[in-house]
């Protein structure tokens, strides 16, 4: 225990892959003797650190036994956040694809796991502590905000403006490409659900400027699904009250993602944006039109990138993408010229 103390402080990567593995050989025994939880804690620690390398998570059935331990101590009144931060920092940096089948088989939506989660993110937590459980929810995305599933008040009250102070100082506090995923994933996760759409706050939607940048292999999968999701406009034009720019928002984000979206939602877009044109708020459409054809220029930059003679499944995805975009550039020309 002396000497998983001294360790924990120490960021040399080996020895973080080490302090990884003697957590998972722990785990293994943590049933024969219940002191085994406390060098288990250490070896957590000693592993997963901020700003060093990180160990390769892979399974993350150890890790998440060793959560529920630590929120069930919580509930019991034991002050947890150091462990738990290192739980959730763990499994915020490992890829989807690696962990996603283990965190499937915990439903994060029961109280225990979804309390532990508000708790995390309550005002008077430590700062890494929320930072990293704001990242975290990046994984959840469809257990969170899956269009049947419904939340109490109560639960909505807790979480909301939590993650919304939270993401906000994380973003103000060191800006970084997985926290940019997980608050524009988690916020496309709660336009694309009935239930949560209600409950979005306004000041959140600044979040929208972050997707701008990403690639669409960076875009979250709660993205793709509003784009096809065709109760977002009528919503938007219904829930908010007048003068609100976020109806504005949402029809220049789908302008720049115009070749991810549905046909359905394509027509959609552009009869809103008829609507736009002939109203007090014309002055948007050049902005559209800017928007489009920056990101018409971003595309064909990337196709000239590959050799001329490239016809590779990526080239040909992006000669197709910019061919969208050149269509959507020419609707928007057209609605820019005969709005009626």
């Amino acid at each position: 225990m002396e000497v998983l103390g001294f360790m924990k402080h120490l960021k040399q990567e080996t020895l973080c892959v080490e302090s990884y593995k003697l957590f998972l050989a722990i785990m293994t025994t943590v049933d024969s003797d219940d002191w085994l939880w406390d060098p288990a804690e250490l070896s957590l620690i000693g592993a997963f650190k901020w700003k060093s390398t990180r160990p390769f998570v892979g399974d993350p059935a150890s890790l998440l036994r060793f959560l529920t331990r630590s929120l069930s101590e919580q509930e019991n009144g034991a002050v947890q956040d150091v462990p738990v931060e290192r739980v959730m920092l763990a499994l915020a940096g490992a890829p989807a694809e690696v962990i996603s089948e283990g965190l499937a088989k915990v439903d994060f939506t029961q109280p225990l796991f979804f309390d532990g989660i508000c708790h995390a993110l309550r005002d008077d937590a430590p700062y890494r502590l929320r930072r990293a459980t704001v990242t975290f929810l990046r994984h959840l995305d469809m257990q969170f905000f899956s269009s049947s599933k419904t939340f109490s008040k109560d639960q909505v009250d807790a979480f909301v403006p939590r993650w919304s102070a939270s993401a906000h100082e994380s973003w103000q506090t060191e800006e970084g490409g997985l926290l940019a995923q997980a608050l524009v994933g988690t916020f496309m996760g709660m336009l694309n659900s009935p239930f949560w759409q209600e409950h979005i706050p306004r000041e959140r939607w600044s979040v929208l400027a972050l997707l701008g940048g990403m690639s669409e292999e960076n875009t979250p999968p709660s993205f793709y699904r509003c784009a096809k999701n065709l109760t977002i406009i009528p919503h938007l034009k219904m829930g908010y009250n007048r003068g609100s720019n976020v109806l504005h928002q949402w029809v220049a984000v789908l302008w720049a993602k115009y070749p991810d979206l549905s046909e359905e939602v394509r027509s959609q877009l552009e009869e809103t944006t008829k609507e736009i044109a002939n109203g007090p708020f014309k002055h948007y459409i050049p902005s559209y039109l800017t928007i489009v054809e920056g990101q018409e220029k971003i595309t064909w930059d990337r196709v000239n990138s590959h050799a001329s003679w490239s016809f590779g499944d990526g080239v040909a995805r992006l000669r197709e993408r910019h061919a969208s975009l050149r269509s959507a550039r020419g609707a928007l020309t057209r609605i820019q010229k005969f709005p009626i």
